[in-house]
């Protein structure tokens, strides 16, 4: 007797067991959504981070950028993690 479950067509990830293609391509789409509206929020807030910190345009702009930098690397980690 098999331990083998079929699971037809539904695609197997590395460790064989299956997983919903269209959930994982749902999550990526909230993903870069939310990503491109923090990025939109952080733009339109250039001014008063600049006011309110007393710094330069480029100052704040490095910032955003590794801010949305460490973004970048942290999701990826995280969704490996689960």
């Amino acid at each position: 007797m098999s331990n083998d479950v079929n699971y037809g067509d539904q695609p197997l990830d590395q460790n064989g067991r299956p997983y919903n293609r269209l959930a994982l391509v749902f999550t990526l789409l909230i993903g870069t959504f939310s990503t491109f509206l923090t990025s939109t929020m952080l733009t339109t807030a250039f001014p008063t981070l600049m006011k309110s910190f007393n710094i330069s345009a480029t100052t704040v702009q490095w910032l955003t950028t590794g801010f949305m930098l460490m973004m970048g690397i942290v999701i990826p980690i995280t969704g490996f993690f689960l």
